[in-house]
């Protein structure tokens, strides 16, 4: 800390504690400040009819008690344990206060009772006999001397009070300057208490002081080096620096002739393949155009195809009837051993060629809901297959003699196409309950 700042905090402690008896000639009387545990809980009022003050503490027995004036000084205070009750009485003042601790591992209670000093009637009214209050109750007849004595009494206190009655008001001013100066060397103790302590916080903040002193010296020393060695740095990052400017010229210069030389190549690359796109272009194109050729080339050999195998399987049935229609029957004659016959061969021909121009396939059919049998029947003649037998758990099985150049899943094509036709399988694929 520095000395200015270390001399304004002294002038505001010094004025704080000559503030401290103006606050205590200032205060209200009988208003008393209540700490539990170094905590400020409340405040009594002893200027009221019962004053009275109750805490209660839940985390923490009561422990440290303290009862401070309004200005913050010291009136009594007690010790209690940590669990157990404690009872005392604490003169404050011209009265008492009467104290009760209740302590428990997990909490306390506490109650005060302020009781204020009787008055100065109040002590005539007990030596005469008199009750202390005003209210009276009715009471019973009394003898004469009984008043007689009683009279006598009440002119003796006269004579008493009118012989005190000079005496009175210097008693009591002696009782208000005793109690003024006990106040007095009270708030003097505690601020001669306050002021030792700002002594030793004070010599604490001088050592501390020097100690932050030789400390500043040590950093004072390790920034002049420092500035030493930011100086060596700074020049040589200005010979860097310099040394970055060529080099950054001279990047700049070879940067601008890599620039044209990459720019001229890119032009000429560039062009180069634009050259070849041209030319790839046109080869697609020209591929493009004889793949349609070739497609529509084999759309017609395909049809012509079709045609020769349809004009062959004409023609090879026309051959089976003409060798059918010519073939003649044999006679034999009865006494005539059998003759070696040559076998004919129109009808093995014809044979054969019905066999590879035919050739049986079987397959199982499923109709849509709903299908008549005279549809069903339709669509089996159209085909020209054969039921054989009745419908086995919503399955047709269908025979049908295929030509041999027609492969039987374009058949089987053909066939799903039709509205009423739901679903077809081959031998090989059986349907389900056959």
């Amino acid at each position: 800390m520095d000395t200015p700042e270390l001399n304004d905090y002294r002038a505001h402690l010094l004025d704080a504690l000559d503030d401290q008896p103006q606050r205590a000639a200032e205060e209200r009387p009988g208003f008393l400040q209540v700490l539990v545990n170094h905590e400020r809980v409340g405040t009594l009022n002893c200027s009221q009819v019962d004053p009275t003050f109750t805490c209660t503490t839940k985390d923490r027995s009561i422990q440290h008690l303290e009862i401070r004036s309004e200005s913050g000084v010291l009136l009594g205070g007690c010790v209690a344990a940590e669990a157990g009750q404690k009872s005392l009485r604490l003169p404050i003042g011209k009265g008492s206060l009467t104290l009760s601790i209740q302590n428990h591992f997990d909490g306390g209670s506490l109650h005060l009772r302020y009781e204020s000093a009787p008055r100065w009637w109040s002590h005539v009214a007990s030596a005469i006999g008199l009750p202390a209050g005003t209210a009276s109750t009715a009471a019973p007849i009394v003898p004469v001397w009984t008043m007689a004595t009683t009279f006598a009494q009440v002119v003796l206190a006269v004579g008493v009070v009118a012989l005190l009655a000079e005496r009175v008001p210097g008693w009591l001013g002696s009782e208000d300057r005793t109690h003024q100066m006990e106040e007095e060397l009270a708030a003097r103790q505690s601020t001669q208490d306050q002021i030792d302590q700002v002594h030793r916080q004070l010599a604490q903040l001088v050592e501390s002081q020097s100690t932050a002193m030789a400390v500043s010296r040590a950093e004072q020393d390790r920034l002049a080096q420092l500035n030493t060695l930011v100086g060596t740095v700074a020049h040589t990052q200005q010979k860097l620096t310099a040394q970055m400017v060529a080099v950054q010229d001279d990047l700049k210069t070879v940067k601008t002739d890599v620039a044209q030389e990459v720019q001229s190549g890119m032009r000429v690359a560039v062009s180069a393949v634009e050259a070849d796109r041209d030319v790839v272009r046109q080869d697609l194109q020209s591929i493009k155009s004889v793949n349609e050729t070739l497609i529509k080339q084999v759309a017609l050999l395909e049809s012509r195809n079709r045609a020769l195998h349809a004009r062959l399987a004409l023609t090879s049935l026309e051959v089976a009837k003409a060798n059918a229609a010519t073939a003649k029957p044999t006679v034999v004659a009865k006494n005539d051993p059998p003759k070696e016959t040559p076998v004919p061969t129109a009808v093995p021909v014809s044979d054969t060629l019905r066999e590879a121009d035919r050739q049986a396939f079987m397959f199982w059919v499923a109709f849509q809901d709903g299908t008549t049998e005279k549809s069903i029947e339709d669509l089996v003649q159209e085909i020209n297959g054969i039921k054989k037998g009745p419908m086995k758990s919503g399955w047709y099985s269908v025979e049908v003699n295929l030509p041999n150049p027609e492969p039987p899943d374009r058949f089987l094509e053909s066939v799903k196409r039709a509205k009423i036709v739901k679903s077809v399988v081959t031998s090989k694929a059986m349907p389900p309950a056959q």
